[in-house]
């Protein structure tokens, strides 16, 4: 094997004599005979391999290109920000032609500055014209306000954080609001029977009903208490476990293999001091045995003790707690779920017998978060701290490095936690780790070190790299020539026979002197095996040399420097080294680590563009990538056939979540795509950054798991060393929601500031601000930071706290089935795939957009429901690989998002949400004016208003409330949305505001209509009329002036109800109204909120008449007036053909530059079994969801929607709904 050189120094020819034959003959012994001639500068040309001809390519295991998931957001910058980008490997700007030092520096001030609580930053003004450009250009990607001002010395370069505005300025007219006739007719039913300022709108429950509900709360998860085993049982376990050993040979080499991992050394000492110690931290090195070994020491221990025990071991990801469990349990010769198991949200093996469980963060995050709850309401508080907590006698956390803002909170938990259960032992584990950071702050906790066992790894860096390339085009490559049985070198053969003066030519022609033969011997190691001094001296000498920078590197690097971006990958650079590490040695897997899924695709393009590579026989080229199917993942981990070099393409997915045992060479970017949070501005920052210089030591250890390894690093030594130590936790760079929110259920009377400040590293004060006001926005905190019921429930499923609250509205609005596919999605990924070539995304754009038709069309996130709709329904059908192929719809996550569904089903129905059987809960999931309030419910407070096109522009623009100008992304449905001034600014909601290096974007969106928003915000307000003046006394109080400033507005709106008013909704969005229309409105916003509150309260209870009928009135205006007013026209399907393919529905929609797609024949036929097998809900009235229970009979297939017919309901004893208002007239309400 051999290892490519350092950097080659030309030879003092006083030191090296080169007065030696011209000629020099050596032999490798049989087979084969070789003769090396001192070559000439002339001789010296690089000859390059013949091309092969016209040889396809071939990409392994797919007949069309690959594909990733389109919710990959490393694959957003692709058709955002990059399409300028030059392929000539020119700079195209920015920071191009700074120097590395000075970007260094500047890149270091901003970032600091952003982190910090200053309000301006100014540079020094001695930089120059190019600097001061390229500090402006990264002021804009990293969104922040740079100006420049003052003339001649006295020039100066500021830097301001971006405010977020107070609000958009108010350029078009309001929109007019007007219910259709026959919402009219519903709503003067509804308020005839229950008019506004009924008392009787909460209803009365029975008390044994509450407590019914109460009791919901106090069970428990049995899986983490303590198994009751006697030391009788315990053994016979143990007894059980010898007897398995001594009879498998196969056990019996497990054992011997344990021992020989460098942590078992330590088992005495880490069960010793976990005896004495609360808290013992673990560091080990990649590949010491510490995951899988601690917990098996630590219950060898008790068991050998007597005592059982419960050991919690948690993980970062479902699939390590899986497979570490299942790799224990086969240690043991057991199966999992017995001594071992696992609880992940969609599954679990084990429960109460079982010692040792696996777990994720977030579940053991949620039982403590139970903890609290149930102890703050607990009228005997030990009841709840004996369920929750005394059963686990150790924790152990594991990959704790990674500081995502889970296990940073469940950290700090954990340290309150551990002064009141002496019991409790805690083990904190990780491969790169600042241990003593962590020991402080667990108040000097013991440390033990732990050796890992990897093979010496070489390692380069850009300006090495840049000579080794630059040395390869003098043909250095006969001089390397390694004998294809031994992996010996011509250098190696002079250095063992000591013939000096041959050696020092090698060396002076640049030969690799640090490669290795197959025994993993180098050339100074044969000379001194051999006791050849002087060739040991000699070589040493040009080794030490080789590795300082001279003027002649340094200009080379800088010379490259100035002519890339260093932004962007040089996949020109990656071709070139990947071309010299093939020539100069014979076999050992290639992993090139690169930031995302388009730095992939364009190295892969690139890579089967070029002759070397295309040759299918000899390179087998794959991807690796976190979105990629888990089959075609498991490729990379299989040896390829001799002669067949595996180059494998990976994100830093392969830093430590997986391991690839063959891989030796190691390629290096640099970059990763970092997700995070600038809260200043409220968006989502995506761009490619540096890694750690914890994330390049882990890069490097890949490459020396088999044999010794080389890693090249594509960055300067300069900018190795001003890596940062370590990733940027989580908990300060990602929006804190959902942590705020735990904060309030483990203990409602801390402050949430308070208590995030005592994490590990406390998040931006900014941050902490946001989250509390979309808590408030949601109804979940009050004012003054209060948790509210419904904040109470929000929290208490594994969901965001949005989602919680779209949920419990679909189940009001008996529309819950697409409600849980939006849940499922939103916490796991996108189900669509992107393609890699041109032709088959925009296949799979008109695809999507399809699919999003129907519904209504003109939504990314009801394209995904209509995706997992009819995907079930060809799975019905065994035509499920059909469907997921013609839509490019990754089956992997379809079968996921359907089993965490049933997941999330059973734990609504476990809090009482839900009955048994919720299909009467999913009555109108059917209904697009209905879906789409659904969808509101959950994006809110995400809305925004689309503005035209301004001049010289194509696209329009998404206006957000604080003012921003947001672009759609390519790849949504909304993208080529038009719209005419006729009809308004089309309101869409959306998940998030992204920014990358093209600017702010959103990728999933959906239009919907006014009165969704009207019914679910937090803020309206009916504009003052013009002759209101503020009369208050100056020594009223300000709620005193509120009420009478509401009383009088009232009176003078119900005084004329037929006038027109204005009315303002969270203080940006202006709608015009009569003042009976706003009065109604304001009423049923009332009611909502208190069905909603009574569902908190009560969730087995059916809603009281007043209410049930108001939920009823809701669904119908929904129904009849929810949709947009760009959902096509009734007759917008009519007469398509059901043979109708892509090709012509792409056809059909281009013209329209509008997201909607009539559907193929293929979902015709799916759709035509769906309504003839649809099943009857005619006995559901009775279920729990609230008085909404109807269904729209008689619905068109797809795109026509039928607003003549009114909707009818379901009723029966006992219903909220009643089936006519005016019968129920003399009923007792």
């Amino acid at each position: 094997m051999v290892h490519l050189s350092g950097v080659p120094v030309r030879p003092n020819p006083l030191r090296y004599p080169l007065a030696v034959s011209t000629s020099s003959r050596f032999s490798f012994g049989a087979p084969e005979q070789r003769t090396i001639k001192r070559a000439t500068a002339a001789q010296a040309r690089h000859r390059r391999p013949p091309v092969q001809p016209n040889r396809a390519r071939r990409i392994e295991g797919a007949s069309r290109p690959p594909s990733v998931l389109l919710d990959d957001d490393n694959e957003h910058e692709e058709l955002m920000g990059r399409k300028g980008r030059k392929g000539k490997g020119a700079a195209a700007g920015g920071s191009a032609g700074m120097k590395e030092a000075t970007l260094v520096r500047v890149s270091k001030a901003l970032e600091d500055f952003r982190a910090s609580n200053a309000e301006v930053y100014t540079f020094e003004p001695d930089i120059s014209k190019q600097e001061r450009a390229a500090i402006h250009e990264m002021c804009r990607k990293m969104g922040m306000i740079s100006k420049s001002s003052g003339n001649g010395e006295r020039r100066r370069l500021s830097v301001y954080k971006r405010k977020q505005k107070r609000g958009p300025e108010l350029e078009q007219g309001p929109s007019y609001l007007g219910f259709s006739e026959e919402a009219r007719h519903v709503l003067q039913d509804l308020f005839m029977h229950y008019p506004p300022g009924d008392a009787d709108l909460s209803g009365d429950v029975d008390q044994s009903s509450s407590d019914k509900a109460a009791n919901i709360k106090w069970r428990t998860d049995n899986a983490f208490c303590r198994p009751a085993m006697s030391k009788l049982d315990i053994t016979k376990k143990v007894e059980m476990l010898a007897s398995k050993i001594n009879g498998s040979e196969q056990l019996r080499k497990v054992m011997e293999d344990r021992t020989k991992l460098p942590i078992s050394s330590f088992k005495d000492v880490i069960t010793s001091t976990l005896e004495n110690h609360q808290v013992v931290l673990i560091s080990g090195q990649t590949g010491c045995g510490k995951t899988t070994q601690v917990p098996q020491y630590i219950l060898d221990h008790m068991w050998g003790k007597g005592e059982s025990c419960k050991i919690i071991c948690t993980q970062p990801r479902r699939i390590s707690a899986i497979s570490v469990a299942e790799r224990i349990s086969a240690e043991r010769g057991e199966a999992v779920g017995d001594t071992v198991g696992y609880k992940i949200r969609l599954e679990s093996k084990g429960g109460k017998n079982s010692s040792v469980l696996f777990c994720t963060n977030g579940v053991l995050l949620r039982l403590l978060i139970g903890r609290g709850t149930n102890a703050s309401k607990a009228r005997n508080q030990k009841r709840s701290l004996d369920d929750a907590v005394l059963g686990i006698t150790h924790i152990i956390v594991d990959e704790i490095h990674e500081r995502d803002r889970f296990s940073d909170f469940m950290l700090t938990i954990l340290r309150d936690l551990l002064p009141l259960y002496p019991h409790l032992r805690m083990v904190l584990m990780s491969a790169t780790i600042d241990a003593e950071r962590f020991s402080q702050y667990f108040n000097g906790c013991s440390v033990i070190q732990v050796p890992g066992f990897t093979y010496p790894v070489k390692t380069f860096y850009l300006e090495d790299v840049l000579s080794i390339l630059q040395s390869a085009e003098q043909n250095t490559e006969v001089y390397n020539y390694q004998h294809s049985e031994t992996g010996i070198t011509p250098l190696m053969v002079f250095a063992m026979k000591g013939q000096l003066g041959d050696v020092c030519m090698l060396l002076s022609f640049g030969v690799d002197c640090s490669a290795q033969d197959h025994d993993g011997k180098s050339a100074l190691d044969w000379a001194q095996q051999e006791n050849q001094q002087e060739v040991c001296e000699v070589i040493k000498k040009h080794m030490e040399c080789s590795s300082e920078k001279s003027t002649e590197d340094n200009e080379l690097l800088n010379k490259y420097l100035a002519s890339i971006n260093p932004e962007h990958i040089d996949t020109l650079l990656i071709e070139r080294l990947l071309r010299k590490i093939c020539v100069d040695s014979n076999e050992g897997a290639i992993l090139v680590f690169l930031p995302g899924w388009e730095d992939i695709s364009q190295t892969r393009e690139r890579l089967f563009a070029s002759p070397f590579f295309q040759d299918s026989s000899r390179f087998l080229v794959l991807s690796l990538h976190s979105m990629i199917p888990s089959s075609e993942q498991k490729k990379v981990f299989k040896r390829p056939p001799v002669g067949v070099r595996k180059i494998i393409l990976s994100t830093n997915i392969a830093e430590t979540a997986v391991t690839i045992d063959d891989v030796v060479f190691v390629i290096d970017s640099g970059r990763m795509k970092e997700k995070s949070y600038d809260p200043y501005n409220n968006v989502s920052t995506l761009h490619a950054s540096w890694v750690s210089k914890a994330s390049a030591r882990q890069r490097e250890g890949r490459a020396g798991r088999c044999q010794p390894g080389t890693c090249y690093h594509l960055y300067s030594r300069f900018r190795a060393s001003s890596l940062p130590d370590y990733q940027i936790p989580e908990i300060k760079r990602m929006p804190i929601e959902e942590l705020c929110l735990q904060v309030k259920l483990l203990d409602s009377n801390c402050r949430i500031a308070d208590f995030l400040k005592k994490t590990l590293d406390p998040p931006i004060p900014e941050t902490v601000r946001n989250a509390i006001a979309v808590l408030q926005d949601l109804g979940a905190l009050t004012q003054d930071e209060q948790l509210t019921e419904l904040g109470e429930k929000l929290g208490s499923l594994p969901v965001h706290p949005s989602t919680t609250k779209m949920l419990l509205f679909a189940i009001l609005m008996n529309c819950l089935d697409p409600a849980l596919t939006l849940a499922c999605a939103a916490d796991y990924r996108d189900p669509f795939v992107l393609p890699v070539a041109p032709d088959e995304r925009k296949r799979a754009a008109a695809a999507k957009v399809e699919l999003a038709s129907l519904y209504g069309g003109f939504s990314d996130q009801l394209a995904v429901v209509a995706a997992f709709d009819f995907w079930r329904h060809a799975k019905d059908r065994g035509q499920d690989s059909q469907f997921c192929a013609k839509y490019f719809v990754s089956s992997n996550i379809m079968n996921m998002l359907s089993s965490m569904r049933k997941q999330l089903q059973n734990e609504l129905s476990q809090r009482g949400f839900v009955p048994a059987d919720a299909s009467a809960c999913s009555l109108n999931s059917k209904d697009p004016g209905i879906m789409r309030a659904v969808l509101m419910a959950g994006a809110y407070p995400m809305v925004g208003k689309m503005l035209p096109p301004r001049k010289n522009a194509r696209k329009s623009v998404l206006e957000t409330a604080s003012g921003a100008k947001v672009r759609l992304h390519p790849h949504s449905c909304n993208f080529n949305l038009s719209f005419s001034k006729s009809s308004g600014n089309p309101l869409l909601i959306y998940d998030e505001i992204t920014r990358g290096d093209g600017g702010m974007y959103i990728k999933n969106s959906s239009v919907v209509g006014s009165y969704p928003l009207l019914l679910i915000a937090a803020e309206m307000v009916v504009a003052p009329p013009d002759d209101d003046s503020d009369e208050d006394e100056e020594d009223s109080s300000e709620d005193e002036a509120e009420e009478s400033t509401l009383v009088q507005h009232k009176e003078e709106i119900m005084s004329s109800p037929d006038s027109i008013v204005s009315v303002v909704v969270d203080r940006w969005l202006r709608f015009d109204a009569t003042a009976l229309d706003v009065a109604q409105i304001y009423c049923l916003r009332e009611r909502l909120a208190s069905a909603i509150l009574f569902k908190v309260k009560h969730p087995q209870d059916v809603l009281p008449p007043a209410l049930g009928a108001s939920m009823y009135a809701i669904t119908c205006i929904l129904s009849f007036d929810g949709l947009p007013s760009m959902v096509p026209p009734n007759d917008l399907s009519a007469n398509r053909g059901s043979g109708q393919d892509l090709a012509e529905a792409s056809k059909f929609s281009q013209g329209r530059r509008a997201g909607y797609i009539p559907p193929s024949g293929f979902l015709m036929s799916l759709l035509a079994d769906r309504t003839h097998n649809a099943p009857s809900f005619q006995n559901s009235s009775n279920h729990p969801g609230g008085g909404s229970a109807h269904t729209r009979p008689s619905r068109a297939p797809v795109g026509r929607f039928d607003r003549s017919r009114r909707p009818f309901r379901n009723s029966g004893p006992g219903t909220s709904a009643p089936r006519s208002f005016k019968r129920q007239r003399d009923a007792p309400r």
